[in-house]
């Protein structure tokens, strides 16, 4: 008895797209039911460990790929996990994925180099068959009987159809009926080159029969001969071998055939190690993006696949890498470990501590060496994965400046992204007494200046960069959310203190005498004036109102006390839900901004006055504006913006 269906909307999209828009190099679709064979293998081998009885006699495991020229298919078979009736609709009917219109939108916007993107997996990548064939059918067992199967039956135009079928075996195969334009891939050679191109290094065997290589004359003798199947591909684990003893082409290649991903990656670690614990592992850094795992968020799947005496225990092993480095993948191999062992025990384990440890200092020091032998990739990585690399700063203080020199920062004065060790480099030094012993000794330190905002072309307008512009010294401009709560945990690198530009004691350079005794007369000329002008505003808002000539031409600036947090963590903790104390911020007039000598005049003469009212208010929302901020009334500022405009000030 057969039905057909439909396949849902978003299904029917995407398959068209694939089938005739996105894949420009077709022969991709041999590596993507490979590697889907490949994975159906490994869960089988996974499952085995704790269901003994589930492989039962076909423990071999195997992908073969056999061609029928006379009726013009390519079947692929894999003895790994199978699927059941529900299974093959859920998994070939439907792309269940999240962001799926999103994915569809940006397929269509960047067509021509999304092939390099697709990774293997049912849904999508299984769909790349309908490139080279005019019909797919796939046949699986059921998970409760091996005797009774499945077929699945589409062309992709008209739906598809399940129907039940006979087959004795864990077994799932799936037969391409190819279409004209693509006969060539019936051709034993061809297959064989694309499995050595894209496939060379899975990690099961991929079986084809042994080519017939006899005269006409001999198969006239023997019509009816068959041939044994013989291994195509280099089942020899990569990671097993000599790292000496191996090519970058050769990393290259098993990278792509993995990850399928066809940009090569930034580097790789390759190393085995017999010590106290013994390990071998093959992990890569990639360059771009994956379309379909976003390592953005941190709930995802990550981790290498944690193999143990040959098998394979764990798909993403999160225990053996920080979730800051979630971005590396592949492989990591042990025999200091029972086949037995559980998530549970995972998680506490020692050994895979060790390796944790082992590892996280590895990737770090291997990512340091390449930032400085390929500068130009390595950019594009950082472009892809800093944010989620300084989340390592938070999560873990061990590592926070071996993650500092890795990462690159806005420089205010290069007008380009530089490291931290680029701006000590050319940052000035100054000299401080210290005491050391109880004794009093003068010490040269450097400072790293910074700026937290929202982003880059909104923090070059704040005041507090006017002084740093004038004296030539770099602020490093930080505009991410993340930035915010790391520089909470790295306050110091290399000695060098990191300190806000909004902080209260900054001091670019030593004041004479006479600089001192002018800024004196100055304060006591506004004191009366600044403590009406605080009195004046809202107390729970204003702690205090002070003189800044350090803010350029801006007539005001809001500043955050020292130990209160800074205003970008407040709206971080916000939206976080966290309750945050009302804070007090302090307003600082700039004297040398004409306005500000006009508020003063006005208060001397009427201290009562609407007129003088409204200017306070007005340098205080000014200085809101200035940060970006949310102005409470706005209508008011307007109102009073328009008195302005009309010439309400002479």
């Amino acid at each position: 008895m057969k039905k057909t269906y439909n396949f849902e909307a978003e299904t029917g999209r995407i398959l068209e797209l694939l089938t005739h828009s996105i894949y420009s190099n077709k022969e991709i679709f041999l590596r993507e039911l490979i590697s889907n064979a490949n994975d159906a293998i490994d869960k089988a081998r996974l499952k085995s460990i704790t269901d003994t009885n589930f492989l039962k006699e076909w423990e071999k495991f195997e992908i073969k790929i056999d061609i029928d020229k006379k009726e013009g298919t390519i079947t692929i078979s894999d003895n790994g996990i199978w699927m059941t009736k529900d299974e093959l609709m859920k998994n070939l009917g439907t792309i269940a994925k999240s962001g799926t219109k999103e994915f569809i939108e940006k397929l269509k916007a960047a067509k021509q180099d999304w092939e390099h993107n697709l990774i293997g997996q049912f849904g999508v990548g299984f769909y790349s068959a309908f490139m080279v064939a005019d019909k797919v059918e796939v046949i699986s067992n059921s998970a409760n009987n091996w005797e009774k199967a499945y077929k699945w039956i589409s062309d992709w135009k008209t739906g598809y159809e399940i129907k039940e079928t006979l087959k004795k075996g864990r077994w799932t195969e799936i037969k391409l009926f190819i279409n004209e334009a693509n006969k060539e891939l019936l051709e034993d050679w061809k297959i064989r080159e694309l499995i050595k191109k894209y496939s060379n290094y899975i990690s099961t065997p991929i079986m084809m029969k042994v080519q017939d290589t006899r005269t006409d004359e001999e198969k006239k003798k023997e019509p009816n001969k068959t041939f044994d199947y013989e291994q195509v591909n280099q089942t020899t684990a990569i990671w097993k071998k000599w790292a000496n003893s191996v090519k970058d082409e050769e990393y290259e290649e098993f990278y792509k055939s993995v990850s399928m991903d066809f940009n090569k990656p930034l580097c790789h670690i390759h190393s085995s190690v017999e010590w106290m614990v013994s390990y071998k592992t093959l992990l890569f850094v990639p360059i771009e993006k994956n379309m379909f795992k976003d390592v953005r968020d941190p709930s995802i799947d990550y981790g290498p696949k944690l193999y143990v005496q040959n098998v394979l225990i764990l798909e993403n092993a999160k225990e053996l890498l920080p979730i800051w480095l979630r971005f590396v993948s592949w492989v990591v191999e042990t025999s200091d470990l029972p086949l037995n062992i559980s998530r549970e025990m995972l998680q506490s384990n020692p050994t895979l501590n060790k390796i944790k440890k082992a590892l996280t200092k590895k990737v770090l020091s291997e990512l340091k060496k390449t930032s400085r032998k390929d500068p130009e990739n390595y950019a594009k990585f950082l472009e892809n994965y800093w944010v989620i690399l300084k989340e390592g700063i938070h999560y873990d203080p061990e590592y926070k400046e071996s993650i500092a020199e890795l990462l690159t920062f806005d420089s205010m004065l290069e007008n380009k992204k530089i490291t931290l060790e680029d701006y000590l480099e050319k940052a000035p030094e100054k000299e401080i007494e210290v005491e050391i012993n109880w004794k009093k000794e003068k010490k040269k330190e450097k400072t790293i200046y910074y700026i937290t905002w929202k982003s880059k072309g909104e923090v070059l307008a704040s005041p507090y960069l006017a002084q740093f512009k004038e004296n030539k010294i770099d602020v490093l401009l930080l505009t991410e959310n993340i930035d915010t709560v790391i520089v909470q945990s790295l306050t110091e690198f290399k000695e060098a203190k990191l300190k806000s530009i909004t902080s209260d004691d900054i001091k670019l350079k030593e004041e004479t005498e006479e600089e001192k005794k002018q800024k004196e007369e100055i304060k006591k000329e506004y004191k009366n004036f600044l403590d009406f002008a605080k009195k004046s505003l809202w107390e729970d808002k204003i702690e205090k109102v002070e003189l800044n000539d350090k803010l350029g031409t801006a007539l005001a600036a809001l500043k955050t006390p020292t130990g209160w947090i800074d205003p970008q963590m407040e709206k971080i903790m916000k939206a976080m839900g966290q309750a945050v104390p009302t804070q007090k911020r302090i307003l600082e007039l700039n004297p040398k901004n004409s306005l500000t000598e006009e508020i003063k005049k006005e208060f001397e003469k009427d201290p009562k006055s609407e007129k003088l009212s409204d200017l306070i208010k007005y340098a205080y929302n000014q200085a809101v504006l200035l940060e970006w901020g949310e102005l409470e009334n706005i209508s008011e500022f307007v109102e009073l913006t328009n008195k302005f405009a009309r010439g309400y000030i002479k």
